[in-house]
């Protein structure tokens, strides 16, 4: 019994909501801000409910290094958000997507479909999801 519930236990890490391998391959995105290339996004792990990825700059990236910086260094608690939501409110109104490497499905919306923190050369991907 103690065998089978490691084995199931393997299984679940390495399968996604989808059953799809988790782990077995990167998931890649391009950020993009229209048809500029931000950076690159490599995932490599979870720390529920991030998806945690190594962030490589794309060209456009120093235009708007100093917005993610600023809301990188946010940190402590903030009980009405209100400290979250001033470092965010300008990469909200650049319009930025996170497009698949892979064309597998359709961009996402920064601050609509998904939360992006870039603190280097890591990144923090949250997916949000419709009730």
């Amino acid at each position: 019994m103690e065998c089978l519930a490691g084995e199931l236990r393997a299984v679940m890490t390495r399968t996604g909501p989808e059953g799809g391998e988790r782990g077995h391959g990167t998931k890649r995105w391009q950020l993009l801000r229209e048809d500029v290339l931000i950076g690159e996004l490599s995932e490599y792990g979870c720390d529920r409910p991030y998806s945690l990825a190594r962030f490589t700059p794309g060209p456009g990236w120093e235009s708007v290094r100093p917005l993610f910086e600023a809301r990188a260094a946010h940190r402590g608690t903030d009980p009405d958000g209100a400290g979250t939501a001033a470092p965010a409110e300008p990469l909200r109104n650049l319009g930025l997507t996170l497009a698949p490497v892979d064309g597998g499905q359709p961009p996402l919306r920064l601050f609509k479909d998904c939360t992006v923190r870039i603190n280097g050369s890591e990144a923090r991907l949250r997916h949000r999801h419709a009730n």
